[in-house]
């Protein structure tokens, strides 16, 4: 359920290492057990995962270029609107 009343000026920094940089920092944090969501923290610590955190951590042109591969792929998903699927305005309601 997404809260109510949420102070849109709240805002927490996912890197507080680089915040305001495009970059690798992310994943090395990771590595040292830094993951700001343990959510984030187990992309590290999963075999499934830790490859591709370690590769990103080693090298930002890595990160970059599949960062660039994943957005491209998520710009093809179908967006929906309101003629072909639904418009929250409360996330509790469907």
């Amino acid at each position: 359920m997404c809260p109510r009343n949420v102070d849109p000026r709240v805002a927490i920094d996912m890197d507080p290492i680089t915040p305001h940089a495009f970059d690798n920092v992310y994943f090395k944090n990771l590595q040292k057990g830094k993951g700001l969501f343990t959510s984030d923290q187990v992309l590290f610590t999963d075999s499934r995962s830790k490859a591709a955190v370690n590769a990103f951590a080693s090298s930002n042109k890595i990160f970059r270029a599949n960062f660039v591969a994943a957005m491209t792929k998520l710009g093809r998903v179908g967006v929906k609107n309101s003629h072909n699927g639904n418009i929250r305005t409360d996330c509790s309601v469907i």
